[in-house]
Parts: structure tokens; sequence; C-alpha cells
């Protein structure tokens, strides 16, 4: 009798990052003054959680009433508080209290004027929290990624797009770390820009204009450490973005 070799069955599995979703209700001028898409991204890449703004009902709130956590105030002295509960809520609130927090929901504006402050109802200016990360790495990814559109420093001084500001513009601006660190939400990245755990796949209907750019968030955080030991360059007045 002939034996039966049975050939072992391996299965491959491929590591896919599932990002938590939640929603959050908070009032419609939030969103359309464009203050949720400057924060909420930030969260998201932070922490791996993704909040979806809506005007209706929702676990997690943003409201004025004055229940749950006091969480930042707006520029006329209203006051903000965070509702909810579960693990989407502590954390977000814990993060908009942070400094990182604190600086995203600060660094947002208006025709150049601030829109929410500390609950202290003062506007502050939140010092940036040093970025871990390899700024010698991100020197050289800095070029790879960003040298066909910036000026990123003398390496490449007669390059970039004239209409695009150099990365010592960029490092001159209020809550440049934080810009830098979610480059990839403000336009026009999201339409060719990859990060894999935070962003969704290009679909087949949606082809980028340019070579799609795909970084890791340990690269960006490298790129912005880099970012961090440029001299800012002082415009006279602040760098216009679309973020």
């Amino acid at each position: 009798m002939k034996h039966l070799i049975l050939a072992p069955l391996v299965l491959v599995m491929t590591a896919v990052t599932v990002l938590a979703q939640e929603t959050l209700s908070v009032p419609p001028e939030m969103i359309e003054s464009g203050f949720t898409k400057h924060i909420l991204p930030r969260f998201k890449f932070k922490h791996r959680i993704v909040l979806k703004p809506v005007t209706g009902k929702a676990p997690l709130a943003l409201t004025t009433v004055a229940t749950g956590t006091r969480v930042f105030d707006a520029a006329d002295g209203t006051a903000y508080s965070l509702t909810g509960q579960g693990t989407a809520h502590d954390t977000f609130r814990d993060w908009l209290k942070s400094t990182p927090g604190l600086a995203a929901v600060t660094s947002f504006q208006i025709a150049g004027q601030p829109q929410y402050a500390a609950p202290s109802k003062k506007v502050v200016v939140v010092a940036p929290t040093p970025v871990e990360g390899d700024a010698q790495l991100g020197a050289r990814l800095s070029l790879v990624h960003c040298g066909r559109c910036h000026v990123v420093d003398d390496r490449n001084r007669m390059g970039g797009i004239g209409s695009t500001p150099s990365f010592a513009a960029l490092r001159g601006r209020p809550g440049w770390q934080d810009l830098f660190l979610a480059f990839w939400s403000a336009n026009p990245h999201p339409s060719f820009t990859q990060v894999p755990g935070v962003t969704e796949p290009f679909g087949t209907d949606r082809p980028t204009h340019i070579a799609p750019v795909e970084i890791t968030l340990e690269e960006i955080e490298a790129i912005t450490a880099f970012v961090g030991g440029l001299q800012a360059k002082d415009l006279g007045r602040p760098v216009r973005s679309s973020n």
C-alpha cells in the first residue's frame, strides 16, 4: 500500500489595521467652518479612532449644555463640553485636554483669528511638544516625498512649485508641528497620499493625477522631527493654507 503524504496546510493571514469608529454630534457651525476637518484627522492620526461628525443625536457630543467635561471655549466665551461614555469618549476627552489636542483646537483660525481657546476663556499659545523621530531619516524622506512640490532646504532650493510654501516658511507658522503630523488631511494631499492604517485606499474610480505618496506614520514623525531643526523663515505675515 502506498503511503499517503499529506502536505501541511499553511494559512497565511494578512494583518489588517481596523480603526475604531464612533459618531460625534457637533453644532452645524463647527462642520460649516471646517473646525471638525481641522481637529478630527489629527485625533485619528494620534489614536486610530475615527469620529464622524453629525448634527443629530450621537453617542458622543460637543455641546454648549453645561454637562459632561468642559473641554474648550469659543472666542466669545461660550463653553463647550464633551458628553458621552466609553473608550472613544474617554480617549477624545483626554486628547482635547492634552497639550497636542489643545494646540489643535486653538490653532484653528478664520481670517487669521483664533476661534477657540482653553477653558480659561483666554486664547493661549501652546508650545509644541518635541516630536520623537529620526531627523536624519526625515531629511532624506522630505526630498523623496515632498521635494517635488516644496523647497525643503538648500538641497533643492531651485526646485519645488512657486506657489507652494517652503518648509522654512511652514516652520514659521503657528502650529507648524500639528500641520506636518497631519499633512495628509490637508488639500491637496488626500488626493495622492496613502498612510497605511489611517487613510482609505484609493478607489478604482479615483485615479491619482500624480505618482502617489505612500508613507507610514513613523516616516511622518521623522519628517516632522527634521523640520523641527530648520530655521523658521519670517515672511511678515501668516502662511496661507487650505487646511
